[in-house]
């Protein structure tokens, strides 16, 4: 039973009680401007209103809740065919108060309490049908990473595969070469993965100001569709003006991406926001989120402990780490959780450790890692599974992780993702498989390895 799902600091969804079925819900339904959009709706008092809630609430695997703005009550969320492993669920939404349409908030409801009930009852797809006249819906649903499968009676039914949509593009090798392996993708090549992942409902990309041309690049490769993530790079101690220097940067990516503003945008070099210069970067920051440059701002880490120092005075909506099946340290003492009640976005980088743990005999400089890939191969054997689909699984096992940044290099290895996200399976005893030696999974130690 779920009776409260928490979306940010003002709004919860509360289970709907026969209280809140009075005369200002049957108001919304009067509206002539919320009517033209909804079916079957026809109720002319408030009995009848009640009538179809006690009739609804009956109905299985169905939650119904009120949105509440702090206690007040501006709409409903409804969630049907709500089970475990649920291949096909759907909701219904109406933001009713006046006072509160037109402010993101339907985006905002529907991306948490979608995304808790994926990770609650491993729902694999959200499905929901629009008119071809409601542009602002479809707007919204596109956006939440639905896609076209069919057109059936004047309506457009929309699909979202809820696993898919956890992935991020990693663009670092973008026209660029990256990595220890050096790898680069051409710009014909790149349209063919965002055109292959677009696909699938994947519409997030992780760039940077410092990855070559990779910025550049997306701001011509039809990636019109896309949320981009970009990085703040390291600032020189050299700098004096740290909030021009940031405007511009940030100016530069809004030009190179060939936007007015975008997704999120973190420090890349979190010592930065450690430095005397961390608070004006963070003023800077939520002054550009205030004029609606960046919806989110964010760091990214590569240590626990930088992340707990950043966190005693500077909570970011985003937060981005290494997770991998040797580098654990982030899940240590229920880290994630705690960092979760804050309401941070986590997103995960380095899963296949820039490709490496996919190789053999990748780390032959290492004997402690060769064993802990032998373990790996041997259960993937006994499984029947490859050792891709076993990494996979176990970053979907860890459910405060919001999304997963990945690197590929052609449609291909995209499809063999995509084909072993469909394929989850259970990883236990994980933790025997971590290792502590920062000079193996930190590629920042990497330079003097012969790999």
């Amino acid at each position: 039973m779920v009776n409260k799902i928490i979306i940010n600091n003002s709004i919860t969804l509360k289970r709907l009680t026969l209280k809140y079925v009075n005369k200002n819900y049957l108001s919304w339904l009067d509206d002539a401007s919320l009517k033209k959009n909804l079916v079957n709706v026809n109720f002319k008092n408030i009995r009848q209103l009640r009538q179809y809630y006690q009739k609804i609430i009956k109905k299985k695997n169905l939650f119904f809740f009120g949105i509440f703005y702090k206690e007040r009550h501006i709409g409903n969320i409804k969630f049907e065919n709500i089970f475990m492993h649920s291949a096909i669920a759907s909701w219904g939404i109406l933001i009713g108060d006046r006072k509160f349409r037109g402010k993101k908030i339907g985006y905002e409801v529907l991306s948490k309490s979608m995304s808790y009930f994926e990770k609650k009852f491993k729902i694999e797809n959200f499905i929901i049908s629009v008119t071809h006249f409601n542009e602002s819906a479809r707007k919204l649903y596109f956006n939440l990473g639905f896609r076209k499968f069919k057109v059936k009676n004047n309506k457009i039914f929309l699909i979202k595969k809820c696993l898919f949509s956890k992935i991020v593009l990693g663009s670092a090798n973008f026209t660029n070469q990256y990595g220890i392996k050096k790898k680069y993708v051409s710009k014909a090549r790149i349209r063919n993965i965002l055109k292959h992942a677009e696909k699938y409902g994947i519409n997030f990309i992780d760039t940077a100001n410092n990855y070559g041309k990779s910025e550049e690049t997306l701001g011509t490769s039809k990636a019109k569709n896309f949320k981009i993530i970009s990085k703040l790079s390291k600032i020189d101690k050299n700098i004096i003006n740290v909030d021009k220097y940031i405007e511009k940067k940030f100016s530069k990516t809004l030009n190179r991406t060939n936007r007015k503003s975008i997704y999120g945008y973190l420090v890349h070099n979190s010592e930065d926001l450690l430095s005397n210069k961390g608070k004006i970067i963070i003023k800077t920051l939520r002054s550009l989120k205030k004029r609606n440059k960046i919806k989110k701002i964010g760091v990214s880490v590569y240590e626990v402990n930088q992340l707990k120092k950043i966190l005693t005075f500077f909570k970011p909506d985003i937060v981005q780490i290494p997770i991998n099946i040797l580098n654990q340290n982030f899940l240590k003492n229920n880290f994630l959780k705690k960092i979760k009640k804050y309401g941070i976005e986590i997103h995960v980088r380095s899963v296949f450790l820039q490709g490496l743990l996919l190789e053999n005999n990748a780390f032959n400089f290492e004997r402690i890692v060769n064993k802990k890939l032998d373990i790996i191969d041997k259960i993937c054997k006994k499984k029947r599974i490859t050792r891709l689909n076993f990494l996979l699984s176990f970053i979907n096992s860890i459910k405060e992780i919001d999304k997963i940044v990945i690197g590929i290099d052609s449609c291909l290895q995209l499809e063999k993702i995509i084909k072993c996200m469909q394929k989850i399976i259970l990883i236990k005893n994980y933790k025997n498989l971590a290792v502590s030696n920062l000079s193996i999974i930190d590629p920042r130690f990497w330079h003097n390895k012969n790999l």
